[in-house]
């Protein structure tokens, strides 16, 4: 069999080629930096026992996460949150429920610090839609995931674990173990919902339909406070 020699001039020049051409403007990548830059870490501690989890600005010093981070129920519990990793800021709980697994911390201390997400309808949501979820996996800040709607006013029916899971979207990208209340966001820069978990026959091992609580739930409880 011949084999045609590799021309090594020709090689380099390809190489010096691409050292000195101009990287691609990508527009999904500025939709996701302008939600890195409103995403925070939220940390979690009562008694011994703590945890992390994930959530977003949407102003007025309101952050929103899903409400198994935050439970309601748990007494006594200290509530840290960081948008870098360095600075931590206390927050609240001012409400939660279960009910949609949406909840709202206050931190006024981010106010003038970290700007505001805006909602959209997640009821215009069509399957096929790409979205992307910021999230931090495990504690790690700034994680992003690109994936698309692959269903919408999906619900578990009698066996759902409670109603948060009736009327909630399946999307395809990659929800890590802590990365419950972050932000999917669509392509024009509005948030569509908030990540519930993975559910299906294997979600414990993460295999199953990434579940998403819609935007217009957690309107319902923003205009409630």
């Amino acid at each position: 069999m011949n084999v045609k020699k590799l021309d090594v001039n020709y090689l380099s020049t390809l190489i010096k080629g691409a050292q000195v051409s101009k990287k691609i403007e990508d527009p999904i990548k500025d939709i996701t930096n302008l939600g890195l830059q409103s995403s925070c870490t939220i940390y979690v501690k009562q008694g011994k026992s703590q945890w992390s989890g994930s959530g977003f600005h949407v102003g007025n010093g309101n952050i929103v996460t899903a409400a198994h981070v935050t439970p309601p129920d748990i007494q006594n519990i200290d509530i840290n949150i960081t948008f870098n990793n360095r600075n931590f800021f206390k927050a609240q709980i001012v409400n939660s429920s279960p009910e949609i697994d949406v909840a709202i911390l206050s931190c006024p201390d981010i106010i003038n610090e970290i700007p505001g997400l805006m909602l959209g309808d997640s009821d215009t949501l069509e399957i096929g839609d790409l979205v992307i979820v910021i999230s931090a996996p495990e504690g790690f800040h700034d994680t992003a995931t690109y994936g698309r709607v692959s269903n919408i006013h999906q619900t578990l029916g009698e066996n759902a674990p409670s109603s948060a899971w009736q009327d909630i979207i399946f999307i395809d990208a990659d929800i890590m173990e802590g990365s419950s209340g972050g932000m999917v966001i669509g392509t024009d820069g509005l948030v569509y919902g908030i990540v519930m978990g993975v559910t299906g026959q294997h979600a414990d091992m993460g295999i199953g339909e990434s579940s998403i609580s819609p935007s217009n739930k957690i309107n319902q409880l923003l205009q409630s406070l």
